[in-house]
């Protein structure tokens, strides 16, 4: 006699929610990457049906969208320096700190800016008006796609796996010597 049971699946314990299966599908892409991120995926983790899930989150994209705002949520809070080259390196490592443990996430956005979130354009703003207070203008916003540009590169460098020993200090030597650079030519205090 077959005992795999026909129809619809038992009822889970918990109730549905988006926040719910927002939780679950971050940790799914923070350890596993989003082309392991499925409607069945997380139908199976949070024992309900795949229906269940896409009633709560709606399409992929919107799921991966909601991911993106939600991992990158409140990435700016904290940053306090006034000087323009301090806040700038507080803005670029609470950015990093975030992007390293999305990486997957970020490597999205990377595909499909569309993905972008209000939180990652206000980090994009905010790092802009440094850097223009910086670079004298930050004529073409060079100095900022240049930070940020590193970012990416170091996180993504860092996170590709093997035996990477990148770390945080490692990429704070980089900000630094870019900002000491762009300090020193105004006369702000340098990091060196």
């Amino acid at each position: 006699m077959n005992s795999t049971a026909v129809g619809r699946p038992a009822k889970s314990n918990q109730r549905l929610s988006k926040q719910i299966i927002l939780k679950a599908a971050l940790l799914i892409v923070q350890e596993q990457g989003t082309d392991s991120l499925s409607f069945r995926v997380l139908a199976d983790t949070l024992q309900v049906t795949p229906m269940a899930v896409t009633y709560h989150s709606g399409s992929k994209r919107n799921l991966m969208a909601d991911l993106v705002e939600l991992a990158f949520h409140n990435t700016l809070q904290g940053v306090t320096d006034d000087a323009p080259s301090a806040r700038a390196r507080c803005i670029l490592n609470a950015y990093f700190k975030r992007a390293m443990l999305n990486a997957n996430l970020l490597r999205a956005v990377l595909k499909d800016e569309s993905l972008m979130s209000d939180e990652l354009l206000l980090v994009t703003d905010e790092l802009r008006v440094c850097t223009q207070e910086l670079d004298k203008g930050d004529i073409g916003n060079v100095l900022m796609h240049l930070l940020i540009d590193y970012t990416h590169g170091f996180v993504l460098s860092a996170t590709s796996g093997g035996n990477n020993t990148l770390t945080e200090d490692d990429y704070l030597r980089g900000v630094d010597w870019i900002l000491a650079r762009t300090a020193s030519e105004e006369g702000e205090q340098t990091f060196d």
